[in-house]
């Protein structure tokens, strides 16, 4: 797995650990004025000097620097610069508070950085950086030698290595933990995509990919009541490929299901997101039109018609087919049968009065109204 391709916005979390060391150097300065002000018995102005200006300078220093190398570095090194920024930090607040002995655990800060990576490697990097700040202190500075032995300096590495061990820990555990997340998310991912898939093949028609008999009927009757509910706007087009069983005898299924397609993609072209297009059996479809007025719903459908009688048919050699459509417009209390029935006489009366045209259906009888 690479761990690197998991490492969400490191810029913006490498910015969050560099604010927190603006936090401590604001922290540092608080704090020896308080010490300044409440305990201290040196004199004032060398308080300030040794123990305010001069370690407070360096912090600044070093941060400065570490917001170049932020804005000029790209990707992983960023990361480690981080962490060598936090182990000079620490070792300026051990040096200049050389005194306080337990601040040697602020040595351990570089360790605590690279968690956030949860990558070995800057684990490693980051332990080599507290042990070596923590031998270079205890060579350069007397007072380490005097208060801590060579047993006291074993004690404090062994101290830190287990601590990093722990750490190390941690980041298998966090690394374990995402590998689970990333196999769980991508089965689920993988589940939906075959739920979304399967979905698909029972709602639409393998050749055309319009909606197929079934889902037209379960439509159909959600828009029928959100008509009756809200007064939704609501025709329905049925078509019909005019001598389709020619096409078939003549050319081949071949043929036939080309027309099929040909026919389903120049509907699909005239409609909107909002029309119900389906291929209703075998050369019929049904168009259901919910946001448009009669008489524009009626403009589509006879572009249509004009579409599918101008487009050759390449295994036709270049024939082409008509089709003859039965349209009509709900009125409220109609219901779905008597609905459908009217434009399905519709299209009846079209193929037996020429073919190639479109009949609006007749107004329904006084006694299916509500």
């Amino acid at each position: 797995m690479d761990y690197e391709s998991i490492d969400y916005n490191r810029y913006r979390w490498n910015r969050m650990l560099l604010n927190v060391f603006w936090i401590i150097l604001i922290l540092t300065i608080l704090l020896e004025f308080l010490y300044l002000i409440t305990i201290t018995e040196i004199p004032a102005f060398e308080f300030f000097t040794n123990f305010m200006l001069k370690p407070s300078a360096l912090q600044l220093v070093v941060l400065l620097l570490t917001e170049t190398a932020l804005r000029v570095l790209k990707g992983k090194y960023q990361d480690y610069i981080l962490i060598l920024t936090s182990a000079l930090l620490a070792v300026i607040i051990v040096e200049i508070h050389n005194s306080i002995n337990y601040l040697l655990l602020a040595l351990f800060l570089p360790v605590m950085v690279s968690i956030f990576y949860f990558h070995p490697k800057k684990l490693i990097f980051a332990l080599c950086n507290t042990l070596m700040s923590l031998y270079g202190l205890y060579w350069s500075n007397t007072w380490m030698n005097d208060d801590i032995t060579l047993v006291g300096l074993t004690t404090i590495t062994v101290m830190f290595c287990v601590f990093s061990l722990i750490a190390w820990g941690i980041l298998r555990r966090g690394r374990e933990l995402m590998i689970y997340l990333k196999s769980s998310f991508e089965s689920h991912q993988e589940l939906l995509v075959k739920t979304i898939w399967m979905d698909k093949l029972t709602k639409t028609d393998a050749l055309t990919d319009l909606y197929n008999h079934m889902t037209f009927h379960e439509y159909f009757e959600e828009l029928i009541e959100q008509h009756e509910q809200n007064s939704l706007p609501l025709q329905l087009a049925i078509f019909d490929i005019d001598n389709f069983k020619q096409v078939n005898d003549m050319y081949g299924h071949r043929a036939g299901d080309a027309v099929l397609q040909q026919v389903s993609e120049l509907i699909r072209k005239k409609t909107c997101a909002n029309d119900f297009v389906a291929r209703y059996g075998g050369e019929e479809f049904a168009i259901l039109f919910t946001d448009k007025l009669k008489m524009e719903a009626l403009k589509v459908v006879e572009q249509i018609r004009l579409d599918i009688a101008q487009a050759p048919h390449e295994l036709q050699q270049g024939k082409t087919v008509t089709v003859s459509i039965g349209f009509a417009e709900y009125e409220s209390g109609e219901g779905k049968e008597h609905f459908f029935n009217r434009a399905d006489d519709a299209l009846y009366k079209a193929k037996s009065t020429g073919k190639n045209k479109t009949v609006i259906a007749a107004e329904p009888f006084e006694s299916h109204l509500a």
